[in-house]
């Protein structure tokens, strides 16, 4: 930590980066930390290789979608891996000047200099760590964009990785003013009616083995109901959350012959270990891969062999 807030304090131009179809806790740690060093009189650029879904259109900050050059510093937050970090994979990698603060326990070294605490539920979690080194007051603003990011990471404090130290931070978090009401909405209780259409479409897609689901959606099925999968889709709790089911699998083909896949499981299965064997990661009860090239029939029936072979061991 040392380290990374003297090469902070002596930067004067930042930029900072997140993983690419960034979720709440990404989100979260990006824009804090990049508000928060703006506070200090730095020059700093957020970057999205995107732009923001729609359910996330409430964040308002500004933020870049091209590689920055001539930057004092780089940081990426909650990257686990390089090609996380997408179309800037190559030009984060070739720059020496760079820092990585992450919490997934699985990764590969994406940066010069790394902070990891793997033992920690969120990124945005140390985000507020390092802004406290840094002297920033954590206003409503602050605090409400980690609590979006501890609450993301948590599923709003159900999953198996929330801490003590979670909770605590909600708290503080909350004499902050962090708008957590709002934010558990937003990220929990609000659906459209395309969503309920989605949610439909993936029930009559359930396929039980032994404990386990998979649900597979191709691009055929989102285009049947309308549905753009460039918009999210956001179903992995959902189908997750059937008694008796410790492990899920959600394969989605968001475009022609590209898929991913998302894992959730009980405390049963590390399903970190199940994402590393199509080329993803993440965390033992949540994890998944990306930008998976093939038919989605095929990547069906190899992803059908590795949960029989998986839950064997």
């Amino acid at each position: 930590m040392k380290q990374i807030i003297k090469k902070i304090k002596t930067a004067k131009t930042i930029a900072v980066f997140c993983h690419s179809k960034p979720d709440p806790d990404a989100l979260g740690a990006l824009f804090a930390l990049s508000i928060g060093l703006k506070r200090m009189g730095k020059n700093v650029k957020a970057v999205l290789e995107e732009p923001i879904k729609k359910k996330y259109e409430f964040l308002t900050e500004d933020y870049i979608t091209e590689f920055p050059e001539n930057c004092d510093l780089y940081i990426c937050v909650d990257v686990a891996a390089p090609r996380m970090l997408g179309k800037f994979e190559k030009d984060f990698l070739v720059k020496e000047n760079t820092i990585e603060i992450d919490h997934h326990a699985n990764r590969t070294m994406c940066a010069k200099l790394s902070y990891v605490e793997s033992f920690t539920a969120s990124c945005s979690e140390i985000i507020y760590k390092v802004l406290k080194n840094l002297k920033v007051k954590i206003d409503e603003k602050l605090a409400t964009l980690i609590y979006m990011g501890l609450a993301g990471d948590t599923g709003c404090f159900l999953h198996e990785n929330t801490t003590v130290e979670s909770h605590i931070l909600a708290a503080e978090l909350m004499k902050c003013g962090a708008k957590v009401f709002f934010i558990n909405r937003r990220l929990f209780k609000s659906n459209t009616k395309d969503k309920l259409k989605l949610i439909k479409l993936a029930l009559s897609k359930f396929e039980y083995y032994k404990d386990t689901l998979i649900v597979a959606i191709s691009y055929a099925d989102f285009k049947s109901i309308g549905y753009n999968p460039d918009e999210g889709v956001d179903l992995i709790d959902f189908v997750s959350s059937i008694e008796g089911v410790n492990l899920t699998a959600l394969l989605t083909e968001r475009k022609p012959e590209i898929c991913s896949i998302s894992f959730r499981s009980s405390e049963k299965y590390d399903v970190s270990k199940l994402a590393e064997r199509f080329g993803g990661g993440g965390h033992k009860g949540a994890s998944g891969c990306k930008d998976l090239p093939g038919k989605i029939e095929d990547i069906e029936k190899q992803l059908k062999k590795e949960i029989k072979d998986f839950i064997k061991e």
